[in-house]
C-alpha cells in the first residue's frame, strides 16, 4: 500500500524528489536524536528502558542490525542531497553557481548524513556495516565523478583522460575505507571476537531441515515461529523463542513455497530494468537509478543474514523510497522535457497528448 501510494503522489520528478527529500530529512533527524540519547541516556530507547543490545545504538528500533539497514540507506539518500547542492554552490556542473541556500543546503544535509555515517557506526552491527559498504561502494564513486567543473566541459578530448575522469571516485572508495576504519572499531572488533560463533547459523540449519520437507507447497504465510520449533537442534539450546529465520530468503521459501523464490527473481528482474532503463533514459537525475539499485543492493544483502525488510517501520520508508525513485525511472513526461528539447514541435504535441491519453 505505501508502494503504490507513492507511485500515485509521485507522478512528477518535483514531487518525487520532494518526497526523497522528506526521507531523507527524517533519517538525518532520527540518526542525530539518536545520537543524543545514546551519549546522554544510554540504556533508554526512546521512553522506556533498554532491555536488548544495551551496549549498542540501536535509533528507534529495538534491534541493531534494523537500525543499521535504516541508517545505511539514510546515509545514502543524504549524501545524494549533499552531492547535489554542493555540484551547483561550488561550481561542479554545467549550471551557474548557486546561492547562499544552496550552501546552507549542502551543509545541512552532508552534517546529516555524518550523523547517520556515525551512528551506523555505533550500531556494532556487522553485516549493517558490511551491507553500507557495498551500496556506498556502488554509489558513491559515481555521485563523486559528477563534480567535473564547467571547464573541463569544454576542454580537449586529450585532457579528459581515464585518471582524471575515475579520480574522485577513487577519492570517495578511500573516504569510505578510511571513515570505516577509523568510526567503525568496535563492529570490527566485535567481528573478529566472535567470527563466525553466530546463534542465527544454528537457526539456518533447522531452518534447512524444516525447508527440506516443505519446499513446494510451503508451511503458510506467518508461520515460521510455530514450525521451527518442532525442527529446532539441541545445539540451539532451550531458551527463548525463535520467530524470525535471521535470513528472509529462507523464511519466505519455508512458509510460501517454491512460489517465493520465483516471486523474488522476477521481482529483482524487474527492478533491474527499470533501473537500467532509468539509467538510459535520464541525465540529470540519472544519479537517482543509481541510488535505487545501491539501495536494493544494500537491504537485499542485508536480508540474507537478518531479517530489516521484515519489520514494518523499516519497510515502509523502504518502500516510500522505493516508490519515488522508480517514479523518476519512469517519468516519461520528464523524459520528453529532458532529452526532446530539440525534436519538432508537431512531434512533441503528439507525444503529449500519447501521454495524457496513457
Amino acid at each position: 500500500m505505501t508502494f503504490l501510494t507513492g507511485l500515485i503522489i509521485a507522478d512528477t520528478d518535483r514531487r518525487a524528489r520532494r518526497i526523497l527529500v522528506t526521507l531523507a530529512i527524517g533519517a538525518g533527524l532520527i540518526s542525530l536524536f539518536s545520537l543524543c540519547q545514546f551519549l546522554m541516556f544510554p540504556k533508554m530507547l526512546l521512553t522506556e528502558n533498554k532491555r536488548y543490545y544495551l551496549d549498542s545504538l540501536t535509533a528507534v528500533f529495538v534491534n541493531r542490525n534494523t537500525a543499521a539497514t535504516f541508517l545505511g540507506v539514510g546515509f545514502l539518500l543524504l549524501a545524494t542531497f549533499a552531492s547535489e547542492n554542493g555540484r551547483a554552490y561550488f561550481g561542479f556542473s554545467s549550471a551557474p553557481s548557486g546561492s547562499f541556500n544552496e550552501r546552507l543546503a549542502f551543509w545541512f544535509f552532508a552534517g546529516l548524513g555524518l550523523c547517520c555515517l556515525t551512528a551506523l557506526m555505533l550500531t556494532q552491527s556487522r553485516a549493517g556495516l558490511a551491507a553500507t559498504g557495498i551500496g556506498s561502494l556502488l554509489y558513491l564513486p559515481y555521485l563523486a565523478s559528477r563534480w567535473k567543473g564547467r571547464r573541463s566541459r569544454l576542454s580537449s578530448r586529450a585532457s579528459r583522460s581515464l585518471t582524471r575522469k575515475w579520480l574522485p571516485a577513487a577519492g570517495a572508495i578511500a573516504l569510505i575505507l578510511v571513515f570505516a576504519i577509523i568510526f567503525g572499531g568496535r563492529a570490527i572488533l566485535r567481528a573478529d571476537q566472535k567470527g563466525a560463533d553466530d546463534d542465527r547459523f544454528c537457526v539456518w540449519s533447522g531452518t534447512m531441515n524444516a525447508l527440506s520437507q516443505n519446499w513446494l507447497q510451503g508451511t503458510g504465510f506467518g508461520t515460521f515461529r510455530t514450525v521451527f520449533s518442532a525442527y529446532r537442534t539441541p545445539d540451539c539450546g532451550i531458551g527463548g523463542i525463535v520467530d524470525r529465520a535471521h535470513n528472509s530468503y529462507l523464511e519466505g521459501f519455508l512458509t510460501l513455497g517454491i512460489m517465493f523464490p520465483i516471486v523474488v527473481i522476477l521481482i529483482f528482474l524487474v527492478l533491474a530494468r527499470v533501473f537500467w532503463d532509468g539509467y538510459r533514459a535520464r541525465r540529470r537525475q540519472r544519479h537517482y537509478p543509481i541510488l535505487g539499485c545501491a539501495s536494493v543492493l544494500l537491504v537485499a544483502t542485508h536480508s540474507a543474514i537478518d531479517f530489516s525488510i521484515q519489520i514494518p517501520g523499516f519497510a515502509i520508508f523502504f518502500t516510500g523510497l522505493l516508490a519515488a525513485v522508480i517514479s523518476i525511472c519512469c517519468s516519461r513526461e520528464e523524459r520528453v522535457s529532458e532529452n526532446n528539447s530539440d525534436v519538432p514541435a508537431g512531434l512533441r504535441i503528439e507525444r503529449s497528448a500519447e501521454i495524457f491519453e496513457i
